[in-house]
């Protein structure tokens, strides 16, 4: 029996989901004054992505590199992303039906330190260069995603219906909810892991990031990565992060009477 249509397009959250799991993005340029081609020709190049707390894509670039002198001539790009695991890094093979998505829009240089802050908490070992001075971060505008899951599994979006729009809430907010879960809950962040995951609960895990999607989790273990839990549903403010940590705190302390 076929599938019906809404089992088999991916949900927005599940786009944003591909784009945080993603270690690595292929980045679609119009080349200007590149060394081997005319100016004009399709350039594609391989960078290291972040995601930003509504889904905006954040890169790190060298004025150095032909595709931020291509973007200083015109801001427009692709961002090609395969859900590439961020943990272990391990590539698959590429097949007709491997999920990938598609993200249209324009960069903009922000240098911002919430911006940089973003970015170097996915992307750690990048504080070696961040402050090189050759180098920026820039912010995505996106104007429009698509999505391939495999035959017949397509999906067109904008950008206002990719990007979480009304989460400034949570986007000023986030910092005291670490705070807070970090110094009154770190009980409840341990019984969710402990549910959730397949790591031990009692490691002493601390939230170090939210977003609209999930959270990131670490341990002051030499052993232990930072481990990502996602959201059943997308958050935008204060509230509904509360309301969803206690759902599943609740979640995670039920099954385990």
């Amino acid at each position: 029996m076929a599938k019906k249509h809404d089992e088999t397009v991916a949900s927005v959250s599940d786009l944003r989901r591909m784009c945080r799991w993603s270690r690595l993005a292929v980045l679609a340029t119009t080349a200007a004054g590149h060394k081997q081609v005319d100016d004009g020709w399709p350039v594609a190049s391989m960078v290291v992505p972040a995601i930003d707390i509504d889904g905006t894509p954040i890169l790190l670039i060298s004025d150095l590199a032909d595709h931020t002198r291509h973007l200083k001539a015109d801001d427009r790009l692709s961002l090609l992303f395969t859900g590439t695991d961020r943990t272990d890094g391990r590539a698959t093979a590429i097949e007709t039906d491997n999920p990938r998505l598609t993200l249209f829009g324009r960069a903009v240089q922000d240098g911002a330190e919430t911006t940089r802050a973003r970015y170097l908490l996915a992307n750690p070992d990048a504080a070696q260069y961040a402050d090189f001075g050759d180098f920026g971060f820039y912010r995505i505008a996106v104007e429009a995603a698509y999505w391939v899951g495999g035959f017949g599994k397509q999906r067109r979006l904008s950008g206002a219906q990719f990007i979480v729009d009304d989460c400034p809430a949570l986007i000023t907010g986030h910092v005291s909810i670490i705070d807070h879960m970090n110094a009154d809950h770190l009980d409840a962040i341990g019984d969710i892991v402990g549910h959730y995951t397949d790591h031990p609960k009692d490691l002493g895990w601390k939230m170090i990031a939210i977003d609209c999607d999930g959270m990131d989790l670490a341990v002051e273990h030499p052993e232990s990565s930072n481990i990502r839990i996602e959201f059943p549903k997308t958050i935008r403010n204060p509230g509904d992060a509360r309301e969803i940590l206690v759902e599943m705190c609740k979640k995670s302390r039920d099954f385990k009477a």
